[in-house]
């Protein structure tokens, strides 16, 4: 897994930098079942907007097999977009994982609700 991250206009310290890393990390493991990580990568880009800067942006792109999971989040504090951000990164490998991992499972659970009674 290859996580790089991106900090423009210098809108966050070194320490959002560790921040993003180790909640990356922790919501990766979640998914893997004793196998590979199921991200290939992921980009992070930290950036301030608005009038005078006030306003964090947090932007994730999440590299994972067969589809690619993006997210950006805003808020006055650069923690507060990043775990806002991590939430939605964190549905969005939930959703990948039920849709991808077991495939086969959901073809018979479609097929048994097409097949007639009798």
């Amino acid at each position: 897994m290859n996580i790089r991250i991106q900090v423009r206009h210098e809108a966050a310290k070194e320490s959002i930098q560790r921040y993003i890393t180790s909640e990356f990390e922790r919501t990766a493991k979640k998914f893997t079942d004793g196998e590979a990580s199921p991200v290939v990568s992921a980009e992070f880009i930290v950036d301030h907007e608005g009038p005078n800067g006030h306003l964090k942006t947090f932007e994730g792109i999440v590299h994972v097999p067969n589809d690619t999971l993006k997210v950006k989040e805003s808020d006055i504090e650069a923690h507060k977009a990043v775990d806002a951000g991590m939430k939605v990164i964190e549905k969005l490998l939930q959703r990948h994982k039920e849709t991808y991992t077991r495939p086969g499972s959901l073809i018979r659970h479609n097929e048994q609700r097409r097949a007639p009674s009798i």
